[in-house]
């Protein structure tokens, strides 16, 4: 049998098409991935801002759980903002739970080879005292490529804790 070449177009055509049609579903994956690890970094690099926010508002929110309506200056807040408030702040102090069980979750799964990577983590985001990158790399005696091998392998490494299935490239 012997193409022609309205066959071979056709051919041509189909196959670049099929192409097209891969390539956009390949970077729309590597897309989602990447917005996950963007989001991971968001959430430990925030950690400590957050962290500090969830302190100040304890009180404040056992504050606003003991007021009463009348306590209130509705021409200043309403009820409705009020609530909004509480809600933004539960979400708040959920969020930092959330992120304190699953680096407690990464800290119990890195053996003790992978020390170094939670100790990195660690002294990255976590640790009231913030360091800089050089600072960390000096102090875990590490070059400043290694360091940020073991940071990125960590944040890849949370980013399956904090997102789980969806997290892994499944195919």
């Amino acid at each position: 049998m012997k193409l022609t070449e309205e066959m071979i177009a056709l051919i041509s055509q189909t196959a670049a098409t099929a192409a097209v049609e891969q390539m956009e579903r390949q970077r729309k994956k590597d897309k989602k991935k990447d917005k996950r690890f963007q989001n991971t970094q968001l959430l430990l690099k925030n950690y400590r801002g957050l962290v500090a926010h969830c302190e100040k508002i304890k009180d404040e929110l056992i504050e606003i759980d003991n007021k009463s309506i009348q306590d209130l200056d509705i021409e200043e807040i309403s009820l409705e903002s009020i609530e909004s408030i509480k809600r933004s702040r539960s979400k708040t102090v959920a969020m930092v739970l959330f992120i304190q069980s699953k680096v407690k979750a990464y800290k119990d799964l890195c053996g003790e080879n992978d020390q170094v990577k939670y100790r990195i983590l660690e002294k990255k985001y976590l640790s009231q005292n913030k360091m800089t990158s050089a600072q960390i790399y000096e102090s875990e005696n590490i070059e400043r490529a290694t360091y940020y091998k073991y940071l990125n392998a960590a944040l890849d490494e949370m980013r399956v804790l904090f997102f789980g299935i969806e997290a892994l490239e499944i195919q």
